[in-house]
Order: C-alpha cells, then structure tokens, then sequence
C-alpha cells in the first residue's frame, strides 16, 4: 500500500476508536449529542482531509494505474472471450461432423482442434475415432474438406480396435 494511504487508513481507524470510546465515556443524552457531533466532524476531516491535500502528480499517477488496470481486464476480458468462441466453434463442428458420421453409418467419437486465421476461429483439424468401412472414411474425409475447409493431410481417422 501507498505511505499516504496507510496513514488514511490509520487515521481513519483512530478517528473512529476516539469516537466509540468517547461515545461510551460520556454520560446523558446532551453530552453524548455534542460528542456524537464532534466526532462525526473529526472522523469526515480525517477521511476527506487526505483526498483534498492530493497534488497533481499523486492523481496522474492514481489515473495511470486505473487505467493499466483496466487495460488488463479488458486483455483478460477478450482472452476468456475468445476461448469461448474456440471452445463453442469446436462444440459445434464436433456436433456436425457426429451428424454427417451418423447418416453415413459411422459411430465415432470426434475432436476438433480449432485456430485463429485473420482474426476468426476455424476449425483447423479433426481427429474422428470409431469403425468404418474405406468407403465410409472418404465420405466423411470429403464433407470434412468440403464443408468445413479442413484439408486432409489435417484429418486423422483412429480404428478401435474390436
């Protein structure tokens, strides 16, 4: 913490204990009126009196660090927006590859791996593990490259083995 700040804080705390204590020392509803007001003025002179006395370098360099702040939450911000977009994009395209494999017959599980290019996630490969026939494995190797851009040297096709 900033020097200044600690000393706010300490004489915010004090403020406060002077006031509770003195609260509890003084006897009769007047008395304790005109001490309840007294401190209530010491406790807003010690709060506000700080911010006041702040000169123009301490408010620059306040804003600055405000500001940095913010730029990294907004960094962090987009980071979790864009794993997002990649985690949906590979959901979806998972999904539609499962479709495709169904109305050829094929049972598989797929991943999809997907990649920034200018500034868009795209699928970028895929990886498909179940049973097929050759024929079964070109029909889907086809709408892979064909529907969804993903050439075939970035498509790989797992057997289990039975």
């Amino acid at each position: 913490m900033n020097g200044w700040m600690e000393q706010w804080l300490m004489g915010v705390a004090c403020a406060s204990f002077v006031l509770a204590v003195s609260g509890a020392l003084v006897k009769g509803s007047g008395g304790q009126r005109v001490c309840k007001l007294a401190g209530s003025l010491l406790l807003l002179l010690v709060t506000v009196g700080p911010i006041l006395r702040i000169d123009q370098e301490d408010w620059e360099r306040m804003l600055q660090l405000d500001t940095q702040v913010m730029e990294e939450a907004e960094q962090g911000l987009e980071e979790q927006n864009n794993l997002m977009y990649e985690s949906i994009i590979a959901e979806e395209t998972e999904a539609y590859i499962s479709d495709k494999a169904d109305s050829l017959g094929i049972e598989c599980q797929v991943e999809v791996v997907v990649q920034w290019e200018d500034e868009i996630p795209q699928p970028w490969s895929a990886c498909v593990t179940g049973t097929w026939t050759q024929a079964q494995q070109e029909a889907l190797a086809g709408v892979l490259e064909e529907d969804l851009g993903i050439p075939r040297q970035r498509q790989s096709f797992e057997v289990i083995q039975e």
